[in-house]
């Protein structure tokens, strides 16, 4: 989930300790400039002085800007942000860290399924599957929200007993809309139920529900659709997962982890679970820096994937839920 976006800022130039000279000075001042940049913001600066080595070594000599992007690749290994690049122009330049695993179905899936779906399983059970989004603009906040409402609403009566929100297809976006869609399962009362924190441990913003109200870092979010029916507090609840669950599908199974009755069946996520931060280079370049960690409501930190409480690898089937195994174990859990 990008947290901020990119945003023009002024920067004075960090006047580094290497003594080499530049064919260009262009060249010299974006290299001091991003590495001050990475040094004051970026969640994980242990190479910080092998990322400065690495950046004069190979730019001293270049004779236009273009050229030296390609360099940020090494250095967003090197930071070990896979969320995280340097824009510049049309282009990102970034880790394309190797994916730790594969699910050739769901891969497939990514390129069709793009809307929620709802259905009762076996008379008793919801079903909520949640696509990733591309609201990156914060323009369509409320409709997101409301459709998410709609569903759960279809599906939603006294008979039902429990819950399975499936992530599996989420790949990301904006989490604001689907928290927001899933307040009433989150929690009733006040509670803290997640946040960021930054390299040093400092809070840098939390998700909260106070008075009835749903606040993420401070922003008030207010969804027009209202249920039809209430959740019952602590109704069971399974949450399905993939290598796929990025970003701010992450972020909406970890603002559910540590609620009562609640598991995680499936593959461990994608490791998208930064907040990420633009800052400026110049007028054709920026960094966008992974700055902060996700905690969860017991202040636990996520450094890497999320983890299933019951693995199930692969075995998807969402042309007929009966024969999903990860849908399957569901059941198995909410039947105990």
């Amino acid at each position: 989930m990008i947290k901020y976006f990119l945003f023009a800022v002024f920067l004075f130039f960090y006047t580094s300790s290497f003594s080499q000279t530049f064919k260009n000075d262009s060249i010299r001042s974006f290299v001091d400039t991003s590495i001050d940049l990475i040094r004051s913001n970026a969640v994980d600066t242990s190479n910080i002085k092998l990322i400065e080595n690495t950046l004069y070594s190979k730019a001293k000599d270049l004779h236009a800007v273009s050229e030296i992007a390609p360099l940020y690749t090494e250095v967003f290994e090197l930071l070990k942000d896979h969320h995280g690049g340097l824009k510049y122009k049309d282009m990102t330049y970034g880790w394309n860290r190797p994916v730790h695993s594969d699910n050739a179905y769901l891969k497939d899936k990514l390129k069709t399924e793009k809307a929620v779906v709802s259905r009762v399983i076996d008379k008793t059970i919801a079903y909520l599957r949640i696509p990733g989004n591309n609201d990156f603009t914060f323009k369509k906040v409320d409709s997101i929200a409301n459709d998410l409402t709609a569903h759960i609403n279809k599906v939603s009566s006294a008979k039902i007993k429990a819950w399975i929100i499936d992530l599996r297809i989420n790949t990301g976006g904006n989490m604001y809309p689907i928290l927001l869609g899933l307040k009433e399962f989150i929690g009733s009362h006040n509670i803290v139920f997640g946040g960021f924190r930054n390299s040093k441990g400092v809070s840098t913003g939390q998700w909260e529900i106070k008075n009835g109200k749903m606040l993420i870092d401070g922003i008030e979010l207010l969804r027009p659709a209202k249920l039809k029916s209430p959740i019952k507090e602590d109704i069971p609840i399974v949450i399905l997962t993939s290598c796929y669950t990025a970003s701010a599908g992450e972020m909406t199974a970890i603002s559910l982890i540590g609620r009562k009755n609640t598991h995680i069946v499936g593959e461990p996520t994608a490791d998208y679970t930064t907040a990420v931060q633009g800052f400026a280079i110049n007028k054709d370049a920026g960094l966008n820096l992974s700055t902060d960690l996700v905690i969860d409501r017991n202040l636990k930190i996520y450094t890497s994937h999320i983890l299933p409480d019951v693995e199930v690898m692969q075995g998807d089937n969402l042309e007929n839920l009966k024969k999903d195994k990860k849908i399957i174990k569901a059941l198995e859990l909410l039947k105990k």
